[in-house]
């Protein structure tokens, strides 16, 4: 599932307006022509077009429902994680931000690290890559939130 700028524009949701009612239109145009073929009665040929038609339709629009609550699932599922990265990069900025403000000895140093050390983590272990772009990891560190 990508991030297409072109998924939700008005263009698009137009064509596939059009696209959708020419396959109804056109579902019910050869329904109409087999039955006839067939021989069906006119009363008949209306219903048992119409509700293949029907079915046709609530197929198609089944189909794109069942999309769209994918759609929403994996942007739960996003809101989720960035939830989730709030949550540990704060934290760890708010002791780098507490600290940079102190007299700068050698255990302020090594709270700074670990800090530091969280965000990185956090970025690379906890953002799925989809979401995280192109950041490659500093491969010389250990993968852990305590340094």
């Amino acid at each position: 599932m990508g991030n297409r700028p072109d998924e939700d524009s008005p263009f698009r949701s137009k064509a596939l307006v059009i696209v959708v009612a020419a396959v109804v239109s056109l579902a019910g145009i050869v329904f109409d022509r087999i039955l006839l073929h067939e021989g069906i009665p006119r009363y008949d040929l209306l219903a048992i077009s119409n509700s293949l038609t029907g079915i046709v339709a609530g197929a198609l629009f089944w189909q794109g429902r069942r999309r769209d609550q994918e759609r929403r699932q994996v942007l739960r599922e996003r809101l989720h994680t960035i939830s989730e990265m709030n949550h540990h990069i704060r934290n760890a900025l708010q002791v780098i931000s507490f600290y940079s403000s102190r007299d700068q000895d050698e255990r302020t140093m090594q709270l700074l690290r670990q800090a530091v050390g969280r965000i990185e983590w956090a970025l690379n272990d906890v953002l799925p890559g989809e979401l995280a772009g192109n950041y490659v990891p500093d491969l010389s560190r250990e993968n852990s939130p305590f340094q």
